[in-house]
């Protein structure tokens, strides 16, 4: 009787036990997935120069440029999504992230709007082992969706700082300030994301426009 006692205790010391290990692999955090964005479709400023079907004109900036990676204000070194409260309460979703840190996706998606804008003979990354004739650096003063004072949903703002200079003298040609806002059709996960896209393309249009100014 007494080895049969022991015998339970132990088979039910084991069962706790695994129990246990079972625990530590297996989390109820929520799932959190990655997003990526894309940047507008666009038609090329050189394209849109050129009227009733004309040959393309040469790009308004005789030389090519390199944009390094931007740099974030503080708090945007991350590559969390990113949501602000009551104008100062910073914070993250729990549910997804961005596929890269903010200024990593900044630069990618640059690169790509500037080349499909056509104002320059070429447009490269940082990483690039080709010599430019312009640099453009970036800072990234914005870039969260904003919910006020309230719980509806947020609405995505992006801010860039923008600095076009030469690279042999490093003279300033221009500088300037492209913003972007959208709201979310939901508070979900999808809709921000989308509100966020949207946002990034209309600032990076505007980046686009005031160097195609900068050119005249």
């Amino acid at each position: 009787m007494i080895r049969a006692l022991r015998l339970a205790a132990a088979c039910a010391g084991m069962l706790a036990v695994t129990a246990g290990c079972s625990d530590l692999f297996t989390s109820k955090a929520p799932v959190s997935r990655a997003y990526m964005l894309r940047p507008a479709v666009v038609a090329p400023a050189a394209a849109e120069a050129a009227a009733g079907g004309a040959p393309a004109t040469k790009p308004p900036f005789t030389g090519t440029l390199r944009v390094p990676r931007p740099n974030p204000a503080p708090g945007f070194e991350t590559d969390r999504i990113l949501l602000l409260r009551e104008g100062r309460e910073l914070d993250y979703y729990a549910t997804g992230h961005w596929a890269g840190p903010i200024p990593d996706l900044v630069g990618a998606l640059a690169v790509e709007s500037l080349r499909r804008a056509q104002l320059f003979d070429g447009v490269y990354s940082e990483g690039a082992p080709i010599r430019t004739d312009y640099f453009l650096q970036i800072a990234i003063r914005e870039f969260v969706a904003d919910y006020g004072a309230g719980e509806g949903a947020p609405v995505a703002r992006v801010v860039l700082d923008c600095t076009l200079a030469r690279r042999l003298d490093r003279s300033v040609i221009a500088a300037f300030t492209a913003e972007g806002t959208s709201p979310a059709a939901a508070n979900r996960m999808t809709e921000v994301v989308a509100a966020y896209e949207a946002a990034l393309q209309q600032a990076l249009g505007s980046v686009s426009a005031s160097l195609a100014a900068a050119a005249k």
